[in-house]
């Protein structure tokens, strides 16, 4: 965030940092091209999705599906893994396969190139210092910028890819992956082979499931997964930077100088940001506190160390499960393919893959990365808030502090 004179909020910013729409919320937000490139590799139109380039994905994402199956890619892909390579060649329809090579490649291209941009874009951004509107009512629904839990979009969407996706606010995104997830699943027999697995008829459960439709889940899981707990990070951090904004604006606004006596008190507290703290500082108005002695200002972070987990305190943008889900998707890929040679089947060793290329990503991010390092992120002051008011009002004061969920405070000593 830039320490600089913010402009007027009725500015139109040339460089946006995000929207919140009736059709969800989407952002400007920094993203590793080299990840944004491996999503691309694994299923064209994850990485236009990763970055928030969603018309363009969901366009990818229905070419990869009628493409694939008219050339049998998926099945091509699996015989060779498996070492049937003349089976592989009769599956392949050349004609189909050869429009494939083109878009695919343009799809990884384009995804590294959009995420190098979306850099320059979003440091541009942070120059200008571009207002936010946090909500967006409508007819037909109420979005609003609030902070979310990272970890319960993943869960979500390990439930049902979708699912964590219109939990983080993406309506049209979550709506889209959830109807192509049920669609490929039908055509996969995805649901009675998962069923015939866990009951241990694995023979039955190999000879109904369809390869080609099957071989598009494992990559789609790991990406809903990944892709909602991201959206629910970078919300938490629109939420952050637009709050910041509004607090050094109203700070810049302040026109009186506080000036203390005897008959005064004044009391610094913490807060994380979140609404408790634009309402904390209305409810201390309306206790009779002048607006110009309420001085709220965001703290800067001195600990740039990466986590494991993202939470609601804490959101860096850049954890270790980056690492640990692109394992996932490739060992879940691998597992679902030889599983149709192995006695437990496509689902369980699709499942063992999932697992055990999360636990070995996550191993390779924590021997690469030098950094100190935590399992989970944990909370932290964001806001610090200094109130003078008169003593009469200090318990009062106090009261609303705990009420809306100060970290903690401290009355100053009379100087």
């Amino acid at each position: 965030m830039p320490h600089k004179k913010l402009p007027s909020a009725d500015i139109r910013p040339r460089y946006s940092k995000g929207q919140i729409s009736v059709f969800g919320i989407n952002s400007v937000y920094p993203r590793p091209p080299w990840i944004t490139a491996w999503w691309s590799a694994a299923f064209p139109g994850f990485g236009h999705m990763y970055i928030g380039k969603y018309l363009l994905g969901i366009l990818l994402i229905v070419w990869e599906l009628i493409v694939n199956n008219q050339c049998h890619l998926n099945m091509a892909i699996a015989l060779s893994f498996l070492g049937r390579f003349e089976e592989a060649t009769a599956q392949l329809d050349q004609n189909w396969a050869l429009l494939y090579v083109a878009v695919y490649a343009f799809s990884i291209w384009d995804s590294y190139r959009s995420s190098v941009e979306m850099i320059k874009h979003h440091a541009l951004s942070e120059i200008e210092d571009a207002p936010v509107t946090p909500s967006d009512v409508s007819f037909f629904d109420i979005t609003i910028l609030d902070k979310k839990h990272p970890w319960l979009g993943l869960v979500w969407s390990f439930l049902s890819p979708g699912l964590g996706q219109l939990y983080s606010g993406s309506i049209v995104v979550g709506t889209f992956i959830l109807a192509w997830w049920i669609y490929i699943c039908y055509k996969a027999e995805a649901v009675r082979t998962w069923l015939y697995s866990f009951l241990g008829d694995f023979s039955n459960a190999a000879e109904i499931v369809n390869w080609q439709w099957f071989l598009f889940l494992p990559s789609m899981f790991t990406f809903a997964i990944y892709h909602a707990y991201t959206s629910v990070n970078e919300n938490n951090t629109l939420f952050d930077i637009e709050q910041i904004r509004y607090l050094r604006m109203r700070a810049g606004q302040l026109e009186h100088q506080i000036a203390s006596d005897y008959d005064t008190v004044q009391v610094i507290a913490t807060f994380d940001h979140s609404p408790f703290v634009e309402m904390v500082i209305h409810d201390i108005e309306k206790l009779g506190v002048p607006a110009h002695h309420i001085v709220a200002l965001p703290l800067e972070n001195l600990d740039p160390g990466a986590h494991i987990i993202d939470s609601i305190h804490r959101v860096d943008g850049r954890s270790l499960l980056d690492g640990a889900m692109l394992g996932a998707s490739f060992f879940s890929v691998l597992g679902a393919i030889y599983g149709f040679e192995m006695y437990w089947g496509p689902i369980i060793w699709g499942l063992v893959g999932l697992f055990g290329g999360f636990l070995l990503g996550l191993l390779l991010e924590l021997a690469l990365n030098k950094k100190k390092l935590k399992l989970f992120s944990t909370a932290k002051s964001e806001v610090i808030l200094e109130i003078t008011c008169k003593i009469a009002l200090k318990d009062h004061l106090i009261t609303t502090l705990k009420t809306r969920k100060a970290q903690g405070y401290v009355i100053m000593p009379p100087r």
